[in-house]
């Protein structure tokens, strides 16, 4: 079975409005069908367009989806752009016209001509009510296609796909094989690296299709396994997901929906342990994903953004002749920062790092994109490691790796003194 989607908007086109809802459906069908979208399309609030697009995906296509288009603004064209694809005129519909005015009666508005826009769709189309808003769904047949034209609000999106779409695929698809997702992610291994890794896996997992996606600075692995059944299914993923882990090792941070930083957190919690951090190059983005973690209160203490070399020395105790000796961008500073951070908030764990973000700074020794970072354990000198990032004038993506590799060494650490 053929499935394309189509979403309208010029926002999508100019940046000002990120695609989500194609993330999800793509998702959705493959967790509850085990299909794929063979192709997604973006076009402009241009009718010539829309129907042009729309004409191409119905030709080759089983099913497709239509996202957008649908309010009551002048560039919502997409009930007339499926009018004319299907050659049949707009016409109003009675239900919709009711849900319209009875929502607008809750609550307190007046219902206007342009808002009556919304009950038009193309005769002979089937129709859905939007529970979650004003448009309603509604499903067309082009030669072979079934087309369905669904909101863009990404609430209104979802809840559609879930409850109409999905059901509505599973009925023309018919009997499809049982799929089963696991995405394993890793840190600190390029994606050349992690695909020579799992290539040899390949074979030996038939059912299983090894997939991967970057999200800088992580890079994340794709297993889809498929059966006739369910436990087929989850008995190839399981195979697959223990042979990946066991050749990426401890690269593997977390799995799903899981964190880096959750990852730590896990870890902290479970050894009723705490951090504290110090971050001079990434100037609070190591706290700001920790503190994304619901509960991080429960081990982390918290940070402090020692720029200066005067805020290194009166809040984390770094010394002066360190400074002048070595900079603030070496090992050893790095070494007290993470150790003043740990004794001054009284943490099990300080998380320090300091750099060269660029584009200025650094030296023929330690260029820009150098950084150190340093992880102390109580009383315990603080291990130091050096890293060199050659991202030549992009300081956010330098701040970013910085980031992830600190808090990359700090979970290993952890993890080290837990075995």
């Amino acid at each position: 079975m053929r499935i394309e989607t189509v979403c309208t908007g010029d926002e999508l086109l100019t940046g000002l409005t990120i695609d989500t809802n194609s993330r999800f459906f793509q998702t959705r069908l493959l967790e509850t069908l085990g299909l794929t979208v063979a192709r997604n399309t973006v076009v402009g609030d241009v009718p010539d367009e829309i129907v042009e697009v729309l004409a191409q995906a119905a030709a080759r296509s089983d099913a497709v989806l239509v996202c957008g288009g649908l309010g009551p603004t002048a560039d919502d064209y997409t009930a007339e752009c499926a009018a004319r694809l299907a050659r049949v005129p707009l016409e109003e519909h009675a239900g919709a016209r009711a849900h319209l005015e009875e929502r607008f009666r809750s609550r307190g508005h007046a219902l206007t001509a342009n808002n009556l826009r919304q009950a038009m769709v193309p005769q002979g189309a089937q129709v859905v009510i939007n529970s979650l808003g004003s448009a309603p769904m509604f499903v067309l047949g082009v030669g072979r296609c079934t087309l369905f034209f669904v909101p863009g609000v990404p609430k209104e999106y979802v809840h559609l796909v879930e409850s109409q779409v999905l059901p509505r695929l599973q009925a023309l698809a018919g009997r499809t094989p049982y799929a089963r997702l696991k995405l394993l992610k890793t840190v600190g291994l390029p994606e050349s690296h992690l695909d020579a890794k799992v290539r040899p896996l390949f074979a030996q997992h038939p059912k299983v299709t090894f997939g991967f996606r970057t999200h800088a600075p992580e890079n994340h692995l794709k297993l889809m396994a498929v059966g006739d059944d369910p436990a087929q299914a989850e008995a190839a993923l399981a195979a697959a997901e223990a042979a990946s882990r066991q050749v990426l090792g401890d690269y593997v941070f977390a799995e799903g929906d899981q964190t880096l930083a959750g990852a730590i957190g896990a870890l902290l919690k479970s050894r009723g342990e705490t951090v504290a951090v110090a971050e001079s190059i990434t100037g609070g983005r190591i706290c700001a994903a920790l503190t994304a973690e619901s509960g991080a209160s429960d081990w982390l203490i918290g940070g402090v953004v020692p720029y200066r070399e005067s805020a290194k020395q009166h809040w984390l105790g770094v010394k002066a002749e360190t400074l002048a000796a070595h900079t603030a961008v070496s090992a050893e500073v790095a070494a007290q920062m993470a150790e003043g951070v740990a004794a001054g908030l009284k943490a099990d764990w300080g998380l320090a790092v300091t750099g060269y973000a660029g584009p200025t700074g650094g030296d023929a020794r330690n260029p820009v994109g150098t950084i150190f970072l340093a992880v102390a354990k109580g009383e315990a000198p603080a291990t130091v490691e050096r890293h060199h990032y050659a991202f030549p004038n992009d300081r956010d993506r330098v701040q970013q790796f910085a980031a992830w590799t600190a808090m990359e060494s700090l979970r290993r650490a952890i993890k080290g003194a837990a075995r």
